[in-house]
């Protein structure tokens, strides 16, 4: 049977990239349908909401999506992220010759982080300081009391066992994956430890009892702050990484940028029963509709798409046409150096297939 693959365009420049890359995908003449949604601008306009029903409905009867940046969480993206329970965001971080470099030698660059994507901080269980009086919570480490007198703010930072354990197993899965083209088959797993004795200690802890069920595995730890200077010191030494959710976001930032950025850089949310793929950049206002966007993180995102769903030599010649455009170095857009739009991009990537 086909599958089904929700298109959410996005918002801003998004689409720039979002519609191309589709048209490619459709051009390789692969058993996939692509359904195309309204969402944010355009459903407001039509619907009064930034996400109907009618969007929901096309994504639950779908087996992924495609997904632009969008400006609003609460809308298709929360939805896609906590309502389909998409705990793994994978974010590959790979060097190719041609691309621009901060680093004088980033030749060997290639690991991928896996952040755990819907607890920790980021749900936003936030209120007042006075709400916590009822817990009189005490930290045993500094044996002191919260002051719950004064007036302020408190975020709550939640981390299960069970999506730990899914993150985890996820990450020794890649791991294996990997190793089996090549890889050193090392995870790493960074989190703060050494402070939060429970919450991060209990990441790391499981982190390691899982790859310990994987013999072909290696394990290693780091302190989060150490992290993330060995990514800038020596980032050819990870294979693998675990984070939870915003040590990952922050970390997997500053990894693309030893690469080039953001534009470079894809990633795919997974859950157990559905996954979106789609850029880790935002929706770039300021150069929407300027045919500038780089698309090369959305594509690569589609050679991600295609690998879940498995068509796996499809998608390593996806891949392969658009780093071939960095290699030949003609049509790069303005934030690689040269000055091609965004269509003459992606038309030679669709000649490299």
């Amino acid at each position: 049977m086909a599958k089904r693959v929700c298109v959410v365009q996005g918002e801003d420049a998004a689409p720039e990239v979002v519609v191309p890359t589709v048209k490619i995908l459709e051009g390789m003449n692969l058993d996939i349908e692509f359904v195309w949604t309204e969402t944010g601008d355009e459903a407001v306009a039509r619907y009064g909401t930034n996400f109907p029903e009618s969007a929901k409905k096309m994504l639950d009867e779908s087996d992924c999506a495609i997904m632009g940046s969008t400006r609003n969480i609460r809308g298709v993206h929360g939805y896609l992220r906590w309502g389909k329970k998409c705990f793994a965001n994978i974010r590959p971080v790979k060097y190719v010759p041609g691309l621009i470099s901060p680093l004088k030698n980033p030749e060997g660059i290639d690991f991928v982080i896996m952040r755990e994507n819907i607890e920790g901080l980021y749900p936003g269980w936030e209120g007042d300081i006075e709400q916590l009086k009822p817990l009189n919570l005490k930290n045993d480490m500094l044996d002191i009391a919260l002051d719950t007198t004064k007036k302020g703010k408190f975020g709550v930072k939640v981390i299960t066992e069970e999506v730990t354990e899914d993150i985890c197993r996820m990450a020794c899965e890649v791991a294996m994956q990997r190793k089996a083209r090549g890889g050193r088959g090392l995870v790493t797993v960074s989190s703060k430890y050494n402070l939060l004795t429970q919450v991060d200690e209990m990441f790391r802890r499981i982190a390691e009892e899982t790859v310990s069920q994987y013999p072909e595995l290696t394990f290693n730890q780091l302190i989060i702050d150490n992290c993330a200077q060995q990514l800038v010191i020596n980032p050819r030494q990870f294979d693998v990484v675990i984070m939870g959710n915003q040590h990952g976001d922050i970390l997997a930032d500053e990894a693309s940028a030893l690469i080039g950025g953001l534009g470079l850089t894809p990633n795919a949310c997974i859950g157990r029963e559905f996954a979106y793929f789609g850029s880790v950049h935002g929706t770039a206002p300021d150069i929407a509709g300027k045919n500038m966007i780089n698309p090369t993180a959305m594509l690569l995102a589609g050679a991600m798409l295609l690998e879940h769903i498995g068509y796996e030599k499809e998608a390593t010649r996806l891949e392969t046409a658009v780093y071939k455009v960095y290699q030949d170095g003609k049509y790069l857009t303005r934030d690689q150096g040269g000055s091609a739009s965004t269509t003459q991009f992606c038309e030679t990537v669709k000649s490299n297939l």
